[in-house]
């Protein structure tokens, strides 16, 4: 069995699964938290519209728009 983890790279465009309140819209990753781990990592988001910030596990969160680029 392949294990496939993907790191998100500061810029790219997430939306939450099941949001909860005030989790609406669009976020954009700010950074990876040190020290949380390698098969389910915390992201730093912060709300494209309100500037709010967040920290949240990659599991709950659904790639919208990447900033790598595929070769």
């Amino acid at each position: 069995m392949r294990v496939r983890v993907s790191i998100l790279l500061p810029g790219t465009d997430v939306r939450i699964r099941r949001p909860g309140p005030g989790e609406r819209g669009l976020w954009t990753v700010a950074g990876l938290v040190a020290g949380s781990g390698h098969r389910d990592p915390a992201y730093e988001l912060r709300h494209q519209r309100s500037g709010r910030s967040r920290i949240l596990r990659r599991s709950r969160l659904r790639l919208t728009r990447s900033t790598a680029t595929r070769r």
